[in-house]
């Protein structure tokens, strides 16, 4: 239905004029003519009884009135909605977020939706393989996760991220590994280790990191979740290398010392596709790249 037709009606229905009418749509009496007689022959009904007296809604006009005004209002406000998702300023935003982004990805995120309140954003912990296809495809709009990607994605690099190996408060290791950096009497360590589905990338970190530094590890136990490992260090059945940013959800009872070194550092950044345009996601990394990161 052409809204146009619909407002033409709404307008002389209000006027019952065709002269004045058709001054209020910016037409010529003709025209406003031609566009009633168009919206009636597509209704199958006659709106209006035509007389000297100007233009009278018959009982059919009367109840079309309504229902006319009413989608006008829709179609407008479907509108206004396009012209903001295509400003970026309303929609929902998909973003995912791996273990290098904990404390990052929340933090930006509440500052958007501070900014943006009519936004919907869902952020998700994804493992970083999922995450790079999911911004292929389209599913995911912007991820933090490790850099570099290869194209045809895009990283912007926020922060840098580094090792440190959580340990169970006052032991012996923290003393020992400050002063010296020997980091061969992790050898005799036991060991809890992400498994490499849930952090590819750390878990590449991590075994690059014991390379380099001639540890052979004694893992003791595997996990697929960050959290569930830092419990296991504070219950006492072993260390483990995680970000340095693992302390944000560290449990009480949990020292985590710096590590330093080759394959001890990285950088972390926020990951989009470029090739699918999407103003909501640029209007976000306008704001990530506004912000100060001394959080």
């Amino acid at each position: 239905m052409d809204t146009r037709l619909l407002r033409a009606f709404i307008v002389l229905a209000e006027t019952q004029n065709y002269r004045a009418a058709a001054l209020r749509l910016f037409i010529t009496q003709p025209a406003l003519s031609k566009q009633i007689r168009t919206l009636e022959n597509d209704l199958g009904v006659t709106l209006f009884a035509r007389g000297r007296h100007g233009a009278q809604l018959t009982h059919a006009g009367e109840l079309m009135r309504g229902k006319a005004r009413e989608l006008v209002e829709r179609s407008d406000a479907l509108l206004a909605y396009a012209g903001n998702v295509a400003q970026g300023t309303t929609g929902n935003l998909a973003l995912g977020f791996g273990i290098s982004g904990i404390k990052i990805a929340p933090v930006m995120v509440a500052r958007f939706r501070r900014v943006y309140p009519d936004i919907i954003v869902s952020l998700e912990d994804i493992p970083s393989s999922q995450q790079i296809a999911q911004l292929l495809s389209g599913q995911l709009q912007l991820a933090f996760m490790r850099l570099p990607v290869t194209p045809p994605l895009a990283g912007r690099r926020l922060v840098n991220e580094s090792l440190a190996l959580a340990v169970k408060q006052k032991s012996s290791l923290a003393g020992r590994l400050d002063k010296h950096r020997d980091y061969k009497i992790l050898d005799s360590q036991p060991l809890i280790k992400l498994l490499p589905e849930k952090g590819p990338g750390l878990y590449r970190q991590v075994a690059q990191f014991l390379a380099a530094n001639n540890v052979v590890p004694n893992v003791v136990q595997q996990s697929r979740d960050l959290q569930t490992i830092m419990a296991l260090v504070a219950a006492g059945v072993g260390v483990a290398i995680v970000p340095d940013s693992a302390v944000h959800i560290a449990p009480a009872g949990i020292e985590l010392i710096a590590l330093h070194g080759p394959y001890a550092r990285w950088d972390m950044g926020m990951v989009w596709n470029p090739r699918l345009a999407d103003p909501l996601r640029d209007r976000f990394i306008a704001m990530v790249d506004e912000a100060d990161f001394s959080l």
